[in-house]
């Protein structure tokens, strides 16, 4: 997508000034390592983007993907299970997915991270054809420190939609002791659960995003219950998996749902939550984002 090398390094340097301006770090002294961690991943999904264009979506996905990587199709598959026992495409570029973070976020161990931002999806043998949506990736660095994507999934939107509208990016604030094995089983707790709109609300953190189809992200603990309270009486989780950082201060669990009453009606799909630890030490729902 950038035409150089130079580019792309101003490009992830002038984001990383953008999503680091809320975390009250002095600069007098240089980046810190959750600084570094996060341009690394920052560099390492404009890498991924480039090389869909480059290289074509199945190559690029390919290349990128953990080995256990989930892609929602829209249920979650594991992409390297999946995709390479499909036909190649005769013109891998001929359709075209384009894409760049808008925000993005990393665990306290720098081993784990989210991004999300706008993509453009074209199709040359189609002329007219343009989707827009948003993506989530949720990444983890294998044996080798690369990062990989573990989660990825994502809604379509009437238009293209500006980021900087729902302000800065969720971040974890816990400090403490990690038992990530604990941590794992309470959420799994968290997400097998069947609740009304008032226990959902009691789950979000403040600045929390809902990612849905058909609609532009919204953000905010008041504007996201109220929207799912309109939509839906009762919702209903089942976790398959829950990936989670060394530091115990940032997750992601992806499962199937259910819902029903409200103005939608019965429902069903498949979501992705992106839980982050407050300075308390609570999972609170950073990211809820759903496709059906």
């Amino acid at each position: 997508m950038l035409a150089s090398h130079s580019r792309r390094a101003l490009a992830a340097a002038t984001f990383i000034a953008i999503v680091t301006s809320g975390l009250n770090i002095a600069r007098a002294h240089g980046p810190d390592a959750t600084e570094i961690a996060l341009g690394s991943l920052i560099d390492a999904e404009l890498a991924f983007a480039r090389m869909s264009l480059e290289q074509g979506i199945r190559a690029a996905f390919l290349a990128n993907f953990a080995g256990d990587g989930i892609v929602f199709e829209p249920a979650p598959v594991r992409l390297h299970e999946a995709w390479p026992h499909r036909p190649a495409p005769e013109d891998p570029k001929a359709l075209r997915l384009e894409w760049q973070p808008a925000q993005a976020g990393v665990a306290r161990s720098g081993e784990m991270g989210f991004t999300t931002g706008p993509f453009k999806l074209t199709d040359a043998r189609r002329p007219g054809f343009i989707r827009h949506g948003e993506f989530f990736s949720v990444w983890q660095r294998d044996k080798a420190g690369v990062w990989r994507v573990g989660i990825d999934i994502g809604i379509t939107t009437p238009e293209p939609f500006d980021f900087v509208r729902v302000g800065a990016a969720p971040r974890p604030a816990y400090m403490g002791k990690a038992n990530v094995s604990e941590q794992r089983k309470m959420l799994f707790a968290h997400d097998t659960r069947t609740f009304n709109a008032r226990a959902y609300e009691q789950l979000l953190a403040a600045d929390v995003r809902l990612h849905r189809d058909g609609m532009p992200p919204i953000a905010g603990r008041k504007t996201v219950a109220q929207h799912v309270a309109a939509g839906a009486a009762r919702i209903a989780w089942l976790p398959f998996d829950v990936k989670i950082a060394r530091s115990a201060d940032m997750a992601a669990t992806y499962g199937q749902f259910h819902s029903s009453g409200g103005t939608g009606g019965a429902k069903e799909g498949y979501y992705v939550h992106l839980w982050l630890r407050d300075a308390a030490g609570r999972w609170r729902l950073a990211y809820d984002i759903a496709a059906t």
